[in-house]
């Protein structure tokens, strides 16, 4: 009936737009269609490499299977392209994500906590990993304070002030201004007024990683619009942290003062006791980032702050799921993902890539290699791996990064980690459910130099005290009656380099020695800070730089890839990160070189590549998928909420949200 009525008036159309409307419905068509909606998903770990495992006509090589890897991988495959995932690791995937356990106890390696917009499908990172994983990947919310920032016992205090040696970080901005303050100088409405020009700074970085991430994806006749934010973001990223702190807090700079300039701090310690605290505790999120203050970008600062603003989160289950769950998408799709294979090299023909050799880890330098032919390859290992490891050295844009006048970026520190095992219930040791941070004194820059110097006989400057074990629901049931920390801290690659060509397990007297010196350093910081573990722990072990190197693959033990100084932002270095292009031809990289570090950093550097690789209009219908998604999870979230509200919610969040939250 309806279209019997309707054919009269479609007859009395021009021919023109009768074209143009059937042209419009089969564009609409095509952009609904999404190739992903209809795999049937399978968690299936990794497989040993093996070249009768590797699929026929692979479009895309990821290198690497760690957050950027994965995120890549999976958004390519959903997109309908056949991806094949490599993983360094003997066992398993998931880069700095993935698991492992020693003596009837688990250990993450890397994903310690995230923000709350990661754990939350009503946010952009949370709904795209929502989007990765089916929603499989469950988040649980950590209790307030998130955070809480031990220091030695010190007496320089100014007279009449309170004299405290831990600070808490809980939700949002107000809420850190106030506690701080409260324990350093009570009342102090100026010290509080340059406190919230300090964390409206950090906004203002969060803006411009947000609009410098969407002008990395969209045509450059759109970058007029968001060049304002990036040039904010660019100018405050040439700023040191420890400058940007005596701006604000010994000059009282403006934030319009601080986008025209910023001075040098003057040499040596703060002399005033309060801002020397006040300071000291602002510098909480560098454990995230790990470069001291006056080298340290203030962007890396500024994000890392904003990250956790809302709050924080950690994963349902062990941290190796993201992984299993996101490259679940690849097997679908008729790609594979396999670990022990070690990339020696990528092949270059014609100036363009098109492959990978490839061996197993397993066999050693000697085994045999294999080549993976691809329309494109997906470097997720750092651009350091890239260009000093992979590349023929003959390449130009090797020797650019080679030569110090075409690249000023240098790979990040390393890290020491003390994985312990501990007896009895956490509950009944009443174990801290938020994480712990050790800060050898208020001037962390005097910290860092001490230790650097003397690693043996110095605290290290800042060390990570976390304990899985009470922040995954899971854990009771999978690990009753046990329990685990993670002590992180810091640990220069320089120290360990000598040992670089020995075995694990086979170093000598004097490697093993050395690590018996920084294990004691983080054993008294824990007994110091959480007594009631001492007598507990039935089994502990050290990992080093060479531990990284040897696991995670990572260059000279960088574990977050490019080290964040103010150099990351030099418009020289723009070729070699924040961005997921390379000079060369069908290679891309993904990760945290691609976008930010850290593991969501990370993500969105994978979600970055993968747009880029599927172009604007493949980009158009991978927006179009997710939104559809993303709006789905806002009527979860509130089932009175209208499909037509839900969509505009959706794409509100979607185009505004900042790229921290």
């Amino acid at each position: 009936m309806m279209i019997s009525s309707i054919t009269p008036i479609v007859a009395t159309l021009p021919w023109w737009l009768l074209f143009l409307i059937s042209l419009f419905t089969l564009f609409a068509l095509w952009l609904s269609y999404w190739p992903g909606r209809q795999a049937t998903i399978k968690t299936i770990r990794a497989s040993p490499f093996s070249p009768d495992l590797v699929p026929k006509e692979i479009d895309t090589i990821v290198i690497g299977s760690g957050a950027g890897g994965c995120a890549c991988s999976n958004l390519l495959a959903q997109a309908g392209r056949k991806v094949l995932v490599l993983e360094q690791h003997e066992e398993r995937t998931g880069g700095c994500t993935h698991t492992f356990r020693i003596e009837d106890c688990e250990w993450d390696t890397g994903l310690h906590y995230t923000s709350e917009g990661m754990g939350l499908p009503t946010h952009r990172s949370g709904g795209l990993l929502r989007f990765m994983t089916r929603g499989k990947q469950e988040w649980k919310r950590l209790d307030d304070p998130y955070d809480q920032v031990f220091f030695p016992k010190d007496d320089d205090v100014a007279e009449g002030r309170p004299n405290f040696n831990n600070y808490e970080f809980n939700t949002g901005s107000e809420s850190v201004i106030k506690s701080t303050i409260m324990r350093i100088d009570p009342g102090n409405k100026d010290l509080e007024k340059k406190c919230r020009v300090w964390m409206n700074l950090c906004d203002v970085v969060n803006d411009g990683f947000t609009a410098l991430g969407i002008s990395r994806v969209v045509p450059s006749m759109f970058h007029f619009f968001l060049q304002k934010r990036i040039n904010k973001l660019y100018k405050l990223a040439s700023y040191t942290v420890r400058d940007v702190q005596y701006a604000v807090f010994n000059l009282g700079y403006s934030i319009d003062q601080l986008l025209q300039s910023c001075p040098t701090a003057p040499e040596g310690p703060e002399s005033d006791p309060v801002l020397r605290r006040v300071k000291g505790v602002l510098n909480h999120p560098i454990g995230d980032y790990a470069v001291q203050p006056r080298v340290a970008t203030f962007a890396a600062q500024a994000i890392t702050m904003a990250h956790y603003m809302e709050g924080a989160s950690y994963t349902v289950g062990p941290t190796q799921n993201i992984s299993i769950r996101s490259t679940a998408m690849v097997h679908a799709m008729g790609g594979e993902v396999l670990c022990d294979a070690t990339v020696t090299d990528i092949i270059i023909e014609n100036g363009r890539a098109v492959g990978v050799k490839v061996r197993n880890t397993s066999a050693g330098n000697d085994g045999p290699v294999t080549e993976v032919r691809a329309k494109n390859v997906v470097c997720a290992t750092s651009v350091f791996n890239l260009y000093n490891n992979l590349l023929p050295k003959d390449l130009p844009a090797v020797q650019d990064f080679l030569d110090p006048t075409k690249r000023t970026i240098k790979e990040s520190n390393g890290h020491v980690f003390l994985f312990c095992k501990i007896k009895g219930d956490a509950a009944e040791l009443d174990l801290p459910k938020h994480n712990l941070w050790y800060f050898n004194g208020y001037d962390i820059d005097e910290a860092f130099d001490r230790y650097a110097h003397d690693p043996v006989n110095q605290r290290p400057p800042t060390v990570y005290i976390g304990f899985p074990c009470t922040k995954d629901p899971s854990w009771p049931k999978r690990m009753p009656g046990t329990s685990n920390c993670i002590l992180i801290s810091d640990g220069l690659w320089e120290w360990f380099s000598k040992w670089e060509n020995t075995s694990v397990h086979h170093r000598g007297k004097e490697y093993e020695d050395f690590k018996y010196q920084l294990t004691k350093h983080l054993e008294s910081i824990l007994y110091e800070i959480v007594p009631q573990v001492q007598g507990k722990v039935e089994y502990m072990t050290l990992g080093t730089p060479l531990t990284e190197v040897t696991y995670l693959s990572s260059f000279h033990a960088g574990s977050y890839g490019t080290r964040m100084d103010t150099n990351v932002f030099d418009r020289l270095n723009d070729k070699w990160t924040t961005t997921p292009r390379t000079p060369i031809p069908g290679l891309y990289v993904a990760g945290s070189d691609a976008f930010l570090p850290a593991v969501c950093g990370a993500m969105y550097g994978g979600v970055l590549t993968a747009a880029t690789m599927l172009g604007y209009m493949g980009s158009l219908r991978l927006v179009c998928a997710f939104l559809g998604e993303f709006a789905s999870a806002f009527q979860e979230d509130n089932p009175k909420m209208s499909r037509p509200e839900a969509y505009y919610q959706a794409i509100k969040v979607f185009l505004t949200e900042k790229v921290a939250n």
